[in-house]
């Protein structure tokens, strides 16, 4: 190449190479770096969205149950005549409980489920579910040894009151076996990582009891909870007894693992999602291999187009030369003109442009998509948390009441149970079609879960709420669902609030209130408008 003959265009062929290999190096190991710390961020984060999933899951079941026994000390508020079969069809229908009992106001028992023979009158007044219970509060346990079994028992208690004072206890026992399977450690189901990531449960003693052995020797050994051949040292178990939660990557015993853990309070137990670091990193390793033996086929590139360059660049100096010889030798005959390469950049912006609102409209869809309900095309229930958190604080300054509408399907689970889930599909669609039918422009209608909805109202008017909830359920009540041919005769029950705001702390308790609303038109027959305003 004749740019070579050129001292000068040899040193700076030699400095740019110099600099291409030393900054295209470091470019490559922070490139290497970057993916592999935003590769580890990543894994990291969505161990913890899963055990999250996965711990909501434990509190909403805890919750449902201890629903079920706050349910069931109501019922015996309301008929304390109830005898032992009472509990055992309880026992039978809910089989998550191990035993049920109902405790007298000194802690004696009463009457008791019939799963475990205990003799009347045996004094429980020392178990911390009666004392908190008998207090008038509701309890859930951590894990401890039954009396009956032996076995690692959680209980849940409630009082029954008389005349508003809490006047006996109701518990109910659920075993780690039963919560176990219930909750089996099986993170694919989660997480959709078969085969690679972990669930263990851990107790106060640092102890995976989820572990098969445990719960088989359990009852057989009263000193298992001493025994250190269940116990972890590992980094996550060690944060966890300090009743700390997050994810982390570290190595015990020689192995690399990807860790997410959180403590359970309610039932005193830790969470440990848990991943083999190598085999997770499996493909991460082949990217970086494929990206460094990329890199030195993009430097051999790299040489080469600077090579082209430098021939490139040199050809007008050439080009120069020869003319300033030719005018030197000839004189000058006019002006040396060199052609400029046209230019795309209008065009290029342009295209951005339209790139840009291509790519706005497609974000717009997606956001929209994703805030919709699968099934009925409402809002779902995040997109509801949203809108009621934002209308909540927007009415607290402006000084006016918020109005929300809870209403459910009455009797939906016998309609899938008699006519199938898709049947159940149709009508939760026809109906989310009616709600939007009865609503005025500016209501928003949500999908709450299951066969809930809720209504968002663009109103401060407490007659508006109630006239909404009247045409609801009267439309419904009127509609004809058919179903093969048939007439199903639907209903719902509607519950409504219209609350000032600066009464209410958040805009979860706007939600009880209608929600509570709603259980009051249920207990009063159903097909039912309940509510109230407080403006």
């Amino acid at each position: 190449m004749q740019f070579f003959e050129s001292p000068f265009f040899r040193k700076i062929f030699l400095v740019l190479a110099l600099v291409v290999f030393v900054g295209f190096g470091t470019l490559t190991f922070w490139i290497s770096s970057s993916v592999k710390a935003s590769f580890r961020e990543t894994q990291l984060s969505t161990l913890q969205d899963a055990l999250h999933r996965y711990r909501m899951g434990i509190l909403g079941w805890l919750s449902e149950k201890q629903k079920d026994i706050e349910g069931l000390a109501r019922v015996y508020e309301y008929s304390p005549q109830m005898d032992s079969s009472f509990l055992r069809a309880f026992r039978e229908t809910i089989q998550e409980y191990a035993e049920i009992l109902i405790l007298d106001g000194q802690g004696k028992l009463l009457s008791n489920s019939g799963s475990v023979p205990l003799q009347i009158g045996l004094d429980l007044s020392d178990r911390e579910y009666f004392q908190v219970a008998r207090r008038g509060s509701s309890f859930v346990s951590g894990f401890f040894r039954g009396r009956g079994r032996g076995m690692a028992t959680l209980s849940i208690s409630a009082p029954i009151r008389k005349e508003g004072k809490p006047e006996k206890v109701v518990a109910g026992f659920i075993t780690l076996e039963k919560f176990l399977e219930q909750f089996n450690p099986e993170a694919p189901r989660i997480t959709g990582t078969s085969g690679i990531v972990s669930v263990h449960f851990v107790n106060a003693k640092g102890q995976i009891i989820s572990h098969p052995e445990y719960k088989t020797r359990y009852p057989l050994d009263p000193d298992i909870e001493e025994d250190p051949t269940f116990r972890s040292e590992s980094e996550p178990v060690r944060l966890l007894l300090e009743r700390k939660e997050g994810a982390l990557v570290y190595r015990h015993k020689g192995k690399g693992f990807y860790s997410a853990y959180s403590w359970v309070e309610p039932i005193q137990i830790g969470l440990v999602f848990e991943a083999d670091q190598e085999v997770l990193e499996r493909p991460l390793t082949r990217q970086l291999h494929s990206l460094i033996l990329s890199s030195c086929l993009v430097f051999v590139f790299l040489i080469g187009a600077l090579l082209f360059v430098l021939w490139f660049l040199s050809q007008p100096l050439y080009q120069l030369n020869q003319a300033m010889e030719k005018i030197i030798h000839e004189g000058p005959k006019g002006e040396v003109v060199f052609k400029k390469t046209g230019s795309h950049v209008d065009r290029l912006v342009d295209t951005f442009k339209e790139l840009q609102q291509v790519v706005d409209q497609r974000e717009t869809q997606l956001k929209d998509k994703a805030a919709r309900d699968s099934l009925t095309g409402l809002y779902n229930h995040g997109m509801l948390e949203d809108l009621l958190q934002k209308e909540y604080h927007r009415r607290k300054r402006s000084g006016k009441p918020l109005c929300f509408l809870m209403v459910d399907i009455d009797h939906f689970k016998e309609v899938n149970d008699n006519y199938g889930h898709a049947v159940g599909d149709q009508v939760l669609q026809e109906v989310g079609r009616i709600l939007e039918s009865c609503v005025r422009a500016g209501d928003i209608v949500a999908r709450y879960g299951g066969e809930e909805f809720a209504i968002l109202v663009d109103s401060d008017q407490p007659e508006v709420s109630l006239s909404l909830a009247e045409r609801i359920r009267s439309r419904i009540e009127s509609h004809p669902f058919i179903v093969k041919g048939e007439k199903l005769p639907l209903t719902v029950s509607v519950g409504w609030v219209c609350l000032k705001t600066d009464k209410v702390p958040d805009p979860r308790a706007i939600v009880k209130e209608a929600d509570d609303e709603l259980y009051r038109a249920k207990e009063a027959g159903r097909n039912r408008v309940s509510g109230h305003a407080w403006v």
